[in-house]
């Protein structure tokens, strides 16, 4: 019986480790100087796509994209040697108006001009654009519109783009809207578009509902975005139910004036929540009972001023 190669001689064990190295800029590029065969190793598509997938849910922080006049400029946050320079992954725009980034998600940068009338997803590393067109619904509905833009699973070409809104309102009622854009069909999905009532929620003076400026939070198979304005609550889609719904803040801050909060990966898993009044900030996580009931459970009371002198 021949001896075991060594753990680097031996190829599928050498694919295996070098699938465990930190997902940085640097990292493959400079695996592939060691020898020939590790540069075609990590060359290899269907590693980089083994690669990309493995890290995933643990992607570093590589920078982030500003809007601007004509423009979406990349800010890096990391030092050399995995600092990606600006000019690299920014985008000049030819709309002759301010645009907006909704999101960034498994590669790719969800753009809207503030013409609302449609939306551009880029990928920044090869520069592809798709300028896609707002379904019949979102045409003109103004600051009531967020976005999201992702990919399934081991998909390296085709994504899917989900448009959320609030179509319209009334004293007692909330009209959501939401569709799905496949880019491997080129067509939107059927639209979604429940009636939800005000009982319940905050309802302040202000009569627009508007999406606050966070991009789209992720866990599991649902999308989460943090309305303002005439209701404080959290927008909820889940992508394979195909089901919109508002999830109601915790009833000690349904009353809040000029609250901040913002929805987040709660620790060891699932929907988080943090509120933030004054100099003080509180930790929620929602949680389901015996009965599949739902709610805000407190966990944990942050008192800022105790970090200062």
């Amino acid at each position: 019986m021949s001896p075991a190669a060594p753990p680097l001689e031996d190829e599928n064990l050498l694919a295996e480790i070098l699938l465990r190295l930190p997902p940085l800029p640097s990292t493959l590029p400079r695996a592939s100087l060691v020898c020939k065969r590790w540069r075609l190793l990590v060359s290899d598509v269907r590693f980089f796509r083994r690669f990309r997938e493995h890290h995933r849910h643990s992607p570093p922080l590589l920078g982030c994209f500003v809007e601007g006049d004509r423009c979406v400029s990349y800010t890096p946050t990391m030092d050399p040697p995995h600092r990606v320079p600006g000019e690299r992954l920014s985008l000049q725009l030819n709309e002759s108006c301010h645009s907006w980034v909704l999101g960034c998600r498994h590669g790719l940068v969800l753009i809207s001009p503030n013409s609302r009338n449609h939306v551009l997803v880029w990928d920044p590393v090869t520069g592809e654009q798709h300028r896609i067109a707002f379904p019949p619904g979102f045409v003109g509905v103004a600051n009531s519109i967020h976005g999201a833009v992702l990919r399934a699973a081991g998909e390296a070409r085709h994504f899917q783009v989900i448009l959320v809104g609030v179509g319209g309102q009334d004293k007692q009622h909330m009209r959501l809207l939401a569709r799905v854009y496949s880019s491997e069909k080129g067509v939107w999905g059927a639209l979604i578009s429940p009636l939800i009532p005000f009982e319940g929620y905050t309802t302040r003076g202000i009569f627009a509902i508007y999406f606050r400026g966070f991009s789209a939070l992720m866990l599991g198979n649902s999308l989460y975005w943090c309305l303002g304005g005439r209701s404080d609550a959290i927008l909820e889609f889940d992508l394979e139910r195909q089901i919109l719904d508002v999830i109601r803040l915790p009833p000690c801050l349904s009353e809040v004036d000029l609250l901040q909060f913002a929805v987040m990966r709660a620790e060891g898993g699932g929907l988080g929540l943090l509120s933030i009044l004054g100099f003080t900030a509180q930790l929620w996580k929602r949680k389901t009972d015996s009965h599949g009931v739902a709610s805000w459970g407190w966990e944990e009371l942050l008192n800022w001023t105790s970090y200062y002198p």
